[in-house]
């Protein structure tokens, strides 16, 4: 089976804050190059909307 690239963390972790989830709900474990992109996927999606949490 192929990934695709929405199976990657850094797209997992963008997608995570654009749909208001927690940063604590990174899957991956800690010191894994995963989470180190999960992280800075996460952080600037958040970058991306400086409004914050919409609604």
């Amino acid at each position: 089976m192929q990934a695709t690239a929405s199976d990657s963390p850094f797209i997992q972790g963008r997608n995570a804050r654009l749909y208001g989830k927690s940063i604590e709900s990174c899957p991956y474990p800690e010191d894994s190059q995963d989470r180190a992109a999960w992280i800075q996927a996460y952080e600037e999606a958040a970058a991306d909307d400086p409004e914050g949490e919409k609604g």
